[in-house]
Formats: structure tokens, sequence, C-alpha cells
């Protein structure tokens, strides 16, 4: 009986710290981090349009578009979806897998269908593979530059534009594809 009390008892003191720990911890990212930790939500008329950090699909030629996803940037077409797949993740497929080459091959051909003046050689990596989160919000700036040219047309903007505000939107040599795309909404006004 001795050995049950004392379980109760450091259940309840590993519960009670637990749940301080918590409470700290969050008041200490609200006061000094309150943005990161709120999922650094982008807003346009007082509507959250997406976050700075989870990327989104973009399908648009007028838009940039971002890193494939093994899961679609965790969009789910149906309820079913929404309970058989993962809510984020890489494809877990290893380069000696034939479905890996298969993914590789198809996302170069779309690439190159979607900037039929780009060459195989100028794709960069991060154009054709997935994150290992499935939801990488950022391109390289190699992987922004060779998409000027649909976006200068389909925009009816200069590539020497596009190319500008790619550099004006680079970030740790990194491209946040929903900032970047938010700068050329303001751009085509």
């Amino acid at each position: 009986m001795n050995l049950i009390k004392k379980g109760i008892h450091v259940t309840i003191v590993l519960f009670i710290i637990a749940a301080v720990y918590t409470v700290i911890i969050n008041v200490f990212a609200q006061t000094f981090f309150k943005d990161s930790a709120n999922g650094s939500i982008i807003y346009k008329n007082g509507q959250a349009i997406g976050s700075k950090y989870i990327g989104q699909l973009f399908t648009s030629e007028k838009y940039f578009h971002g890193r494939p996803s093994a899961y679609n940037y965790n969009t789910y077409n149906s309820k079913e979806e929404a309970e058989t797949l993962p809510a984020s993740g890489g494809s877990n497929l290893a380069v000696s897998n034939p479905a890996y080459s298969e993914n590789l091959k198809n996302r170069i051909e779309k690439l190159l269908n979607d900037n039929p003046e780009l060459k195989t050689k100028e794709i960069p990596v991060d154009m054709v593979t997935a994150s290992g989160s499935g939801v990488d919000p950022n391109i390289s700036i190699q992987g922004a530059m060779i998409q000027t040219k649909r976006i200068a047309k389909a925009n009816n903007i200069s590539e020497e534009k596009i190319i500008e505000l790619i550099k004006n939107n680079i970030n740790n040599n990194m491209v946040n594809v929903l900032e970047l795309n938010l700068a050329l909404n303001e751009l085509t006004k």
C-alpha cells in the first residue's frame, strides 16, 4: 500500500512539474518570440493566407513554384485522405527505389514542360526533390531564377524586374516562395 501511495505522489508531482514547465515555456515564447511561436502567419486584408514556415502548393504559371512535396503540402481532397495520409514528411524512398527514380523523372518532365526554355542541366536539385518535412517554404535562389522567363511572360513583366524581385527577397541564400509570390502580386498590381 505504501508503494501505491508513493507512486501516486510521484505521478502528481511529475504532472505538476510538466504543467508548470509547459506554462513557463509558453509564456516565454509568447513574450519574446510571439510571431514564431504562433506560426508566423502572414495576413492580407485581415485574412490569414499562409505561414512563413510552412510551404504551400502554387500551380499557376503566373507564380513561383516551390519544392515538390511528398504529401502535396498537407492538403487533402477528402476526409479519407486526411485520415490515411501523414500530415507531413518525406516519401522515405531510397535512391535505389524505382519509385524514387520515377518521381524524379516526372518532376523533371513537369518542370521542363512548365519552363520550356529551361535545360535539364540547369535544374537545381531542390526543384525536383521533396524535402524531409514535405512542407518546405523555401527554394534556392537558382530554383527561383530558373522560373523567371515563365513568370515574366505570364505576367507581362520584364525578366529584369522578376530577377530584381528575386534578389530583393533573398534571405540566408534561400527564397521564401509565399513571400516572393506576395511581392510579385504587389509588382503586378
